[in-house]
This record gives C-alpha cells, structure tokens and sequence, in this order.
C-alpha cells in the first residue's frame, strides 16, 4: 500500500509540476510581437507550433545556417536592421542547418507564409562532396515539422515522397528517430490501421509537442521578451545603408590586425593555433560535386509548387585562408556557375556575394559575414521583401 500512495502522490506531483509549467509557458507559443521572428534560437527553429502561430499576412522568411548566430548584438545583424526597418521577418537558422532540413520547413510552413517571400543564405561549404551529414541533420531533425509536411494536402505527393525518402535516407544514423519518421508516415500518409502505430505516434506526438510548447514557451519568457494579446503592424524607417557600411568597416579596422583578413578574436582563439596544422590540408577538397546540389533544387522545387517567391544569397568564404590551407581556387569558385545555373532554372532571384572572397571586413572568420557582410546581405534583402511580387504565370 506504501508504495502505491508513493507512486500515486508522485504522479500526481508530475501532473501538477508539468500543468503548472504548460501554464506558465503558455499553450501557444503565440508572441504577436515582430521581436519573435528575429529572436536566434534554436529551440524555436524546431518547433513548427511556435513558428506557424508568429507567422502573419505582412511575415517574411529569411532561412540560414550558423551566420545568423553570429553578430547578433551588432547593429548590422537582421535582428537589428529589420526591427529597425519596421519588417517582420522571421528568421530560423543554426550551425547543422543546410538545404534539406530548410525544405522540410518551407514544406510544412508554406501554407501559413501569406507573404509568400523567403530567402535562403547559402553557404558554400554546405556544398562539400557529401552534403549534409547524417548526424548533423538528426541533431536538427523537427519531427513536428515533419509530421506538418505529411499533412501539408496542398503539397504535390511526389515531392512529399522525395522528402520522406531523403528523410528516411540520413535518419540510418539513428533507428530510433528513424522509426519514429517510418511511423509517421505509415499514420499520416498510409492511414495505417495498426493500433499499435496510431497510439505510439498520438502518445509520442502529445509528449513531443508538450515539451516543444514549454521549452519554446520558457526560453522566450526567461529572455525578457513578452506576449503582445493582438498582433499591430509597426512603422519603420529605411535603414541608411551607406553610413551602415562606412560604421562597419571602421569598426573593422580596429578588430583585425592579422593577415587572414579575420577579427582577431576570432583569428586567435580558434585558427593561429592550428596554422600550421592546417596548411595545405584542402588540397583535393572541391565544390564540383555535391548532394548539397540536388537538395537546394527540391527546396526550390517545393517552393515552386507552394507559390514561395525565392531569393538565394550566395556567401563568400575566406579567400586568404583558403588559400593557406590549399583548396584550388578552381574547385572553390566552381560553385558559381553551378548556383547561378540552378537559380535560372528555378526563376529564382540570385545574389551572389562570392566575389567578396578577398574583401577585408565583408568576413569576420573563414565563412561568417562580418558587419559589412551582413549589411550588404540586409539591404538586398530588405529591397526583396519590400517589392511589388511577381506575379506567378
């Protein structure tokens, strides 16, 4: 008997601590504040719940990887300027983010982006022989998103097929998350009348979107930030671009005194001491061919078939670091033509920033805009998502 009141007063403690949380975070994850968009979290970026609640008639969509981390206090960083120029752009991006995690999202948000517009930073060390690694793609993998695109009735069932297929395909890495995918599939698309299947996937999916909603919910609250209870558009101003760049570069001149053309904080810390190590290590490293490739046109594809209107910014990578560490010129601005060809295929917009290899300031690392880069990268952003839309024939 002790140990049944011992389990009964637990499970009710449990109950207890985990409604009191589900309240305190909030069911929905529904800020109504344009500050939600450009918040960089990770946690965010995997909740489909929390990203569908926040996006509005007048949202953008801005997808990345690990720059977005990167210069967020600065004034040159999309958090800054867009709030600054009165937009709502959502942003979601983290280290491990490439083309295929990118497309699963727009398949399971495109319904809910009214203004159909988002653009994709493309990093060109995405486009390395093997593409997305496995690992990295679990270790971002939101099967909320992913059981959104299953739903998604408007997506073409071919394309649906293709992104189960690649999901199922980089998931061997882990059987569990694997299976869990397979079932949602069997479920969601098959109609499945397996009992075990459908209470494993309600049972797992009412857990899983629980934790999404508090984490999601507890990390917005903890960092300062509030709920608005009706969403209202804000006036912004057009940021001077000039003057963004004239502060930029300055201020660039005063953090980088090494021959790399890299802050120095970030030179020091993490490249000066493997300089020597690193030296020639690229030498058969090439952009020619990638899985990244195919990718970035199912992305493309996905959007075509969901009316998203495109635009792709191609990043530059450290031309004098690469060249230090032996990757032929040849193999790295390979990559150009590539993209440029792909952009023209699709009728997507195309800004191409490879040529700012050299640039001192347009980097702040080997790969990671600086803030030159990033107000280079704002402006043409902020002239895509202001202008008239195409109209789709």
């Amino acid at each position: 008997m002790k140990k049944i009141a011992a389990f009964i007063t637990a499970a009710m403690l449990f109950i207890v601590v985990v409604v009191s949380v589900h309240y305190f975070a909030g069911s929905r994850i529904e800020a109504n504040n344009r500050e939600f968009g450009t918040w960089i979290n990770s946690k965010k970026d995997l909740s489909y719940s929390a990203i569908a609640s926040n996006l509005h008639d007048d949202t953008f969509m801005m997808l990345g990887s690990s720059e977005l981390q990167h210069g967020e206090k600065t004034p040159y960083h999309p958090t800054s300027i867009f709030r600054q120029a009165g937009l709502n752009v959502m942003c979601i991006g983290a280290a491990g983010n490439q083309c295929f995690p990118h497309a699963v999202t727009m398949a399971a948000l495109a319904p809910e982006l009214k203004s159909k517009k988002v653009a994709l930073i493309l990093s060109p060390t995405w486009f390395s022989k093997g593409g997305i690694d496995g690992s990295k793609f679990a270790a971002r993998f939101s099967e909320s998103q992913y059981q959104a695109m299953l739903k998604n009735d408007s997506l073409s069932p071919e394309l649906k097929d293709k992104l189960i297929e690649r999901t199922e395909e980089l998931l061997e890495i882990s059987p569990a998350m694997k299976e869990n995918a397979e079932r949602d599939a069997r479920v969601l698309i098959n109609g499945t009348d397996s009992i075990k299947d459908n209470v494993n996937y309600y049972m797992h999916n009412w857990i899983a979107s629980e934790k999404e909603k508090i984490s999601v919910g507890l990390m917005w609250k903890i960092s300062g930030h509030k709920n608005n209870r009706k969403y209202e558009r804000e006036d912004g101003e057009v940021p001077d671009w000039e003057s963004l760049k004239e502060q930029a570069d300055e201020e660039f001149k005063k953090e980088c005194s090494n021959e790399f053309a890299m802050k120095d904080k970030f030179f020091n810390s993490k490249f000066k001491p493997v300089l020597k190590k690193l030296k020639d290590g690229d030498k058969d490293r090439s952009f020619k061919e990638s899985a990244e490739y195919d990718d970035l046109k199912l992305f493309l594809d996905i959007c075509k078939d969901q009316g998203v209107e495109v635009m792709l910014v191609l990043l530059p990578i450290n031309g004098y670091w690469y060249d230090h560490t032996g990757f032929p010129k040849e193999n790295r601005d390979v990559i150009v033509g590539k993209i440029h060809e792909i952009a023209e295929d699709y009728d997507a917009e195309l800004c191409d920033f490879f040529g700012q290899c050299y640039t001192k300031g347009w980097l702040e690392d080997n790969t990671h805009p600086a803030g030159r880069g990033w107000v280079e990268i704002n402006e043409k952003a902020y002239e895509f998502f202001t202008e008239s839309q195409k109209i789709n024939g």
